[in-house]
């Protein structure tokens, strides 16, 4: 274990590696910290170029703008209530008014702590427990697998269930994407209509691409980014006085690392729920309630290290049963098969090098990350003064080009301009599009291994009810459904109560 620790330290510190994980937290931080942007567009338009990397080092790439945009999206909430990412409007809660009341470098402070601390004990987490769930995934058959997946399709829609219709058309319309082409089973030709360049399939590439990539820049050319020229920064760089007295909230920090890790090992639920439920408890738990809300650095810290832990925690079901997470935890499935790697639980012991590499990589990310928002604070907080339509002409030329230059393919960028399209369409009406790429990317897994189940099964499923952990994890998707409808049920009927007749 020992020896490939150190192995994966060795790799780490390459200076190939280092290049690619500063290059990477750079992208993130600025697309984190423009608004409508966030990591997954980052993410989409590196995504083609890092494919003529060695494994490691595309990871390292991609997982610096995964972690990098959560770092980047606190900024703008703290300083203009201008969240760069989704759930960095928890943070604005109290950063926002903190530099009302001059206090903009306390603000930053607690913003980048709980970053890092939350992406610190999210990595630490992931080293302890992958081990663990892939031992435990190592028994995993395909019965196994496809309750796996069944769980985090329901997750996906109960997690979206405000929009319950939107969200099973979109899953479904992903499980049909993934379907097209020649089946691999039987060799038949599905959803081809006589076309050859449709016969290898729609790769997730294109589609994540332009779905985020094309369609979220189609959105910036209509809408203005920056919404106030309002820029309350004393000085260029972090303030380092204002973080020790930060420490007395050590507590807060690791339980809302511990919270946002959790979420993120959870199918489609996202950084939002960690931002959210990590500021939840630590309101509930704080002895200065009163002041949430009004600017208590605390709420800062819980806010960002709960949706700063979830890159790590979207990296354990995806490393151990090679099953993503969210929609970005997709992408770096694709990095790997790129490279004929296959995530699963024999991947800790085929790869054990791989593995030690990113969690190193993942470490000194948070590390990077915190130290180019410190000393560049100033530089990066102007960026929102770029104008959104040159922005957006330039990632969008970028993607069409890059997707187009991995297999010199016009079918791919076709099929990323159509998505493109179709993800502007999606994100104008606020349909939640996650659920289509999770379609896309479930829909395969579960279609393989349903076959191998029915087969194991002499043509029917009563095998997963005759398996302990099979019923385990139904009876787990079988709660997902009933508690937070309960819920739901309760909420409403207090509400019903509360209002005047």
């Amino acid at each position: 274990m020992f020896e490939h620790l150190f192995a994966g330290f060795t790799a780490a510190f390459t200076l190939g590696n280092l290049a690619a994980l500063f290059a990477g937290s750079l992208v993130g931080i600025v697309v984190g910290i423009l608004p409508g942007l966030g990591p997954m567009v980052g993410m989409v338009v590196l995504l083609p170029f890092s494919f003529s990397f060695a494994p490691e080092i595309a990871l390292s790439l991609l997982l610096g703008v995964f972690c990098g945009g959560y770092f980047g999206g606190g900024i703008p909430a703290v300083l203009m209530r201008m969240p760069g990412v989704p759930s960095s409007l928890i943070t604005s809660f109290d950063g926002y008014p903190l530099t009302q009341q001059g206090q903009a470098q306390t603000a930053l402070s607690a913003t980048l702590l709980g970053s890092l601390g939350g992406g610190v004990i999210s990595v630490a987490v992931l080293v302890f427990l992958a081990p663990i769930l892939a031992h435990v995934a190592a028994s995993f058959g395909p019965p196994e697998y496809l309750a796996a997946g069944t769980f985090g399709v329901v997750l996906v829609i109960m997690a979206f269930r405000n929009r319950l219709f939107e969200g099973l058309l979109l899953l479904g319309l992903g499980f049909w994407f993934s379907t097209v082409g020649i089946d691999g089973a039987t060799l038949s030709q599905r959803f081809t209509f006589g076309t050859l360049v449709i016969q290898n399939g729609l790769d997730i590439v294109p589609i994540c691409l332009g779905l985020f990539g094309v369609g979220q820049t189609l959105l910036l050319v209509e809408r203005k980014i920056l919404q106030t020229q309002e820029m309350h920064l004393s000085r260029s760089t972090l303030d380092f006085s204002k973080l020790i007295p930060l420490f007395r909230y050590w507590k807060t920090l690791i339980r809302s690392g511990l919270i946002g890790t959790l979420i993120g090992l959870l199918p489609g639920t996202g950084s939002i729920l960690a931002s959210f439920m990590s500021y939840d408890a630590a309101k509930r738990f704080s002895p200065e309630k009163h002041l949430f809300g009004k600017g208590t650095p605390e709420g800062c810290i819980a806010s960002e290290a709960g949706n700063n832990a979830v890159p790590a925690g979207a990296m354990i079901p995806l490393l151990t049963l090679g099953i993503p997470g969210d929609a970005i935890s997709a992408v770096l499935l694709g990095v790997f098969t790129i490279n004929g790697i296959y995530p699963g639980p024999l991947l800790l012991v085929k790869e054990p090098v791989l593995i030690n590499t990113l969690y190193w990589s993942m470490l000194l990310i948070n590390i990077v990350c915190f130290g180019m928002l410190a000393l560049w604070l100033r530089p990066f907080s102007l960026i929102v003064k770029v104008p959104g339509k040159l922005l957006a002409v330039s990632i969008m030329a970028v993607s069409i080009v890059g997707i187009y230059a991995v297999n010199t393919r016009m079918f791919d960028a076709c099929v990323a301009v159509v998505m493109g399209v179709l993800g502007y369409i999606l994100l104008r009406m606020e349909w939640p599009i996650v659920n289509l790429v999770m379609g896309v990317v479930l829909g395969d897994i579960m279609e393989n291994r349903l076959r191998q189940t029915l087969s194991l099964g002499d043509g029917g499923l009563g095998i997963l009810f005759e398996r302990p952990i099979t019923l385990f994890i139904l009876i787990g998707t079988l709660l997902v459904i009933v508690v937070p409808l309960i819920m739901d049920y309760r909420k409403a009927r207090r509400l019903a109560e509360s209002s005047p007749p």
